[in-house]
């Protein structure tokens, strides 16, 4: 071990005190994420560098959205996406220099958002042996390749696509993570996404990481790619919030030609706790929807906290979507009508939601919480109605469209 590392070991620990003594309590969960993904193979509209999103921070605000989830900022190998990571000491990435960092979160605050910071501690890179500035090969499990993805064993120490899996049942390596986190929360994050996170013990988030995050006051969510909402519910009890990939599998399955939209009434785990499932469409693994107008008219109405990903900022329709869950989609969800081809919800005394998948104009009377109130299309596409004096209300929604009404 050279001497660089073992002072590593001994004093780091000291350090990461201190720093997290000062830490500032500054991320809070509402409106909608936007997603920023910086790499050129991406199916993102714009190489989103630190440079590029800084000179686009007012237009993203202008658009309606909240919050900002950039790509991994720790120095990576190779030019990537930043999901290899091989020095978290280091903030110079492809995506640019620590200092432009800086200077992209002051001008995110500057402008009233939120950033996230994408966090990978599962693992390292490929091919590199172990090596590392400041890990070596006893830093890392040497189980092979995941080849049964039921085994949770496997899951939580084998490698993930050939990525050198850190071992964080190793103090010194929980130390180098923390250091990471701590570093990160210092640059003025205000929340976090932890990749590949059902790759790493659930111990770990909730005794090393999430807790300390909960305490620092900030929104932090796993990407869990599981379908099952109950194992996504053992994540959600570590602390953090969960990437919804139950809806987004129910969302791929029925917003296309012969989908049924009755299967999305209290569907994924945000029909479960809205308030800990982060929602999306698509994002930089997994593509949208033949009906991808629709997918997003649905999470922007339907519980949960929606990330937006691949738009332009001037798309009016997606916009207007963005400000329809910041101001109307809230209280708890009621289904009012649903079958193959329509469904339509309420959120308890805001918002009546309606979706029409078919090649036909849809009308149905429906249930709502307003008796004899005027209710106005914040979608832009019917005219007002009025609810009568029990409460019902015959909306009509055009072909492959939606409507959003809410009283005004």
């Amino acid at each position: 071990m050279n001497e660089m590392l073992l002072f590593a070991r001994r004093v780091v620990p000291f350090i990461i005190l201190v720093l997290s003594l000062g830490l500032a309590s500054q991320g809070s969960q509402g409106g909608a994420i936007l997603q920023l993904s910086h790499d050129p193979d991406s199916r993102a509209q714009f190489p989103w560098n630190w440079e590029f999103i800084k000179q686009h921070v007012n237009q993203i605000h202008a658009a309606g959205f909240t919050a900002l989830l950039i790509s991994p900022h720790q120095k990576s190998c190779g030019i990537s996406k930043g999901y290899n990571p091989e020095d978290f000491t280091s903030f110079d990435s492809s995506h640019g220099s620590e200092q432009q960092l800086a200077d992209l979160i002051n001008a995110v605050h500057g402008a009233g958002m939120h950033i996230y910071a994408d966090m990978v501690m599962n693992h390292m890179c490929r091919d590199k042996n172990f090596t590392y500035r400041r890990f070596g090969p006893s830093d890392f499990h040497h189980q092979g390749d995941i080849l049964n993805w039921n085994d949770e064993y496997q899951v939580e120490n084998g490698s993930l696509f050939a990525l050198e899996d850190l071992a964080q049942e190793t103090p010194y390596v929980r130390q180098e993570l923390f250091a990471y986190l701590v570093k990160t929360n210092n640059m003025g994050f205000d929340g976090y996404r932890w990749d590949a996170a059902k790759h790493v013990p659930k111990w770990f988030w909730k005794e090393h990481i999430v807790n300390n995050v909960n305490a620092w006051g900030k929104f932090n969510f796993g990407e869990i790619v599981e379908s099952d909402i109950d194992r996504l519910q053992l994540y959600v009890n570590t602390g953090m919030a969960v990437a919804d990939q139950n809806l987004y599998t129910a969302m791929a399955d029925n917003f296309k030609l012969g989908g049924n939209l009755a299967a999305l009434d209290g569907a994924g785990y945000a029909g479960r706790n809205g308030e800990k499932a982060l929602t999306f469409v698509e994002n930089h693994d997994y593509g949208p929807p033949a009906n991808r107008l629709l997918a997003y008219a649905f999470i922007s109405a339907y519980p949960g906290y929606p990330l937006f990903y691949n738009v332009l900022l001037n798309d009016k329709a997606l916009n207007n979507l963005v400000w329809v869950h910041e101001n109307l989609a809230k209280g708890p969800y009621i289904n009012r009508y649903k079958d193959q081809n329509t469904l339509i919800f309420e959120r308890s005394g805001h918002l009546l939601a309606g979706i029409n998948q078919s090649d036909a104009w849809v009308r149905r009377w429906v249930p709502t919480s307003w008796r004899n109130t005027k209710l106005h299309d914040y979608s832009f596409h019917v005219e007002d109605k009025w609810t009568n004096n029990d409460g019902y209300v015959e909306i009509s929604i055009p072909p492959m469209s939606y409507v959003m009404f809410a009283p005004g």
